[in-house]
């Protein structure tokens, strides 16, 4: 079922890690521009994030007034941070640590860090993320964007639910309650996926190591799902498996207009023409470019980047290909960031995500060869 963009103010980009869901929004996003539509897309790790939460704090409006009380020095910096809701506030836990940690202290901030959305128990999760989607779809409505959301509707949530063990009834259940909530906005999904999780399992290790697997399992291993069952890395295999069934049952329920692209061959431009099709886009090809190369420092917050033939190489030695925006602006290929060159300096716009070498606003200058 096709769904024209002068309906739809929401994208959906949903897979299992590893089956090119940030690449194709990536590919999207920039299509969209070139078609000439305004659009915003909201990585799963963008921050702040409007629907999910990593690394934020939310109280109810009766608990932050009692922290205040109990560390007042914090109000003058909480009061220009906080993200007001219908019932309470976020806060980017993040932001609090990078640039006010020494003003709060470190008693308030953990008592701060209590209050991580990460650490609550389903029924209240669930809460607050209502309450998060209602106000993403009423500013959205707003809105003259496209927003394009990156592993919010199946992948957040099919953690959240699986690792504490729920019914899938439950997990079900509680996406059917946010397609109500953005229903006003129109959605289109498209799902990425390969028949066998496992051949998606063994792609995920080939590309990022079975270190990240590790990690992974270490991160959640607390979690009731992974009670009484292995430990390491087979065991988030088995998670990624069960997440892999979930997924395909949640996309078959989707009441909205919806595109499934089996990816197993690995014919990219073919499943990309499919993708433009079902949003009724045309292919716009990038024009040519040539980029300098050279290292690139932001003293504020003690970042480096590199731009090496037409890539950009971050602080983490990650290799990122950069497209064209226009003769001086250029996209990541898998991050919402966005470079401007200025000169001597590269600029930071698009969304800022968890890693800080991609905030908002951030000036990095070109290093002089000594």
């Amino acid at each position: 079922m096709e769904q024209t963009l002068n309906q739809s103010k929401l994208i959906l980009m949903e897979g299992l890690p590893s089956t090119g869901k940030s690449t194709n929004a990536g590919i999207l996003f920039s299509q969209l521009e070139r078609n000439g539509k305004k659009a915003r897309w909201i990585h799963e790790v963008a921050r702040p994030h409007p629907t999910l939460f990593f690394y934020e704090a939310y109280m109810e409006d009766k608990e932050y007034l009692e922290f205040i009380a109990r560390y007042p020095h914090t109000a003058a910096i909480l009061e220009q941070l906080l993200i007001k809701r219908k019932n309470g506030i976020g806060i980017d836990l993040l932001d609090v640590e990078w640039n006010y940690y020494e003003y709060l202290g470190s008693d308030s901030f953990t008592d701060l860090k209590k209050y991580d959305v990460w650490n609550f128990d389903l029924e209240r999760y669930k809460q607050v993320a209502i309450e998060k989607w209602e106000h993403f779809v009423e500013k959205q409505l707003h809105s003259n964007e496209i927003a394009i959301l990156d592993s919010c509707i199946f992948q957040f949530q099919a953690y959240t639910f699986i690792l504490a063990d729920a019914p899938f009834i439950q997990l079900q259940s509680f996406i059917e309650a946010i397609y109500k909530i953005i229903s006003p906005l129109n959605p289109s999904l498209i799902y990425l996926y390969r028949d066998n999780t496992d051949d998606t399992i063994d792609y995920l290790v080939k590309c990022r190591g079975t270190a990240f697997l590790e990690r992974i399992w270490e991160r959640d291993k607390h979690q009731r799902y992974y009670r009484n069952r292995p430990p390491g890395a087979e065991s988030y295999k088995m998670f990624l498996r069960d997440y892999g069934s979930c997924a395909r049952m949640l996309f078959d329920s989707v009441p909205t207009s919806k595109l499934s692209l089996e990816i197993t061959e690995g014919n990219w431009n073919d499943y990309v023409d499919l993708l433009l099709n079902f949003l009724n886009l045309s292919y716009v090809p990038s024009r040519s470019f040539t980029l300098p190369n050279g290292t690139y420092m932001c003293e504020e917050i003690n970042q480096q980047i590199q731009l090496v033939e037409g890539h950009l190489i971050t602080p983490d030695g990650a290799k990122k290909k950069l497209m064209p925006r226009s003769s001086s602006e250029f996209f990541i290929h898998d991050l919402p960031v966005i470079i401007r060159l200025d000169g001597e300096r590269i600029i930071i716009k698009g969304e800022q995500l968890c890693d800080r070498w991609t905030t908002s606003g951030a000036i990095y200058q070109k290093l002089s060869l000594s």
